[in-house]
């Protein structure tokens, strides 16, 4: 095989490299597209999968519009106690599910959504569900960066940490 011949083979092999090499980033770049929607789309899913259930249960609908109306969390019976605590629970979750993908770089910060990930602030700022979440000891149910996050972002009770 003369050198020249051998300049070629090894240029189109070299050339066939990067044309590979391109396609693979193309590839991991609609591959992480995909992860995105995906993950956005299974959180819209958990939001409106709850919102539905939530809509459906008489108990739960006469708690929200008890404390909506004024009534005082402290003043509810044990048993809304509860049932309000579990939905709430049910929401915080779902924020820390996204809270968790941002880390990942599974999904960007802004699709966290408002007050980094409600849609609805002002129902975590409310003065009944900052009442509820004052009642727990909520430091034994999330990990310390979430509750961090959620008291500081979200519900503004607490003062970032110094780096």
């Amino acid at each position: 095989m003369s050198e020249k011949s051998s300049r070629t083979q090894n240029t189109l092999a070299l050339v066939g490299v990067i044309v590979s090499l391109l396609f693979v980033g193309w590839e991991i770049r609609q591959n992480t597209k995909v992860a995105r929607a995906a993950a956005i789309q299974a959180t819209a899913e958990q939001i409106l999968d709850w919102q539905a259930e939530v809509a459906t249960d008489e108990d739960a609908i006469r708690v929200f519009t008890a404390l909506r109306s004024g009534v005082p969390f402290a003043e509810l019976s044990p048993e809304d106690k509860q049932r309000y605590g579990w939905i709430v629970s049910a929401t915080v979750r779902i924020m820390e599910n996204r809270y968790r993908q941002v880390q990942m770089g599974i999904i960007d910060p802004e699709d966290m959504g408002i007050a980094g990930g409600t849609s609805n602030p002002n129902w975590f700022r409310s003065p009944y569900f900052l009442e509820y979440w004052a009642s727990l000891e909520p430091e034994g149910s999330w990990a310390p960066d979430f509750l961090e996050f959620f008291e500081t972002e979200v519900l503004g009770i607490r003062e970032p940490a110094e780096p």
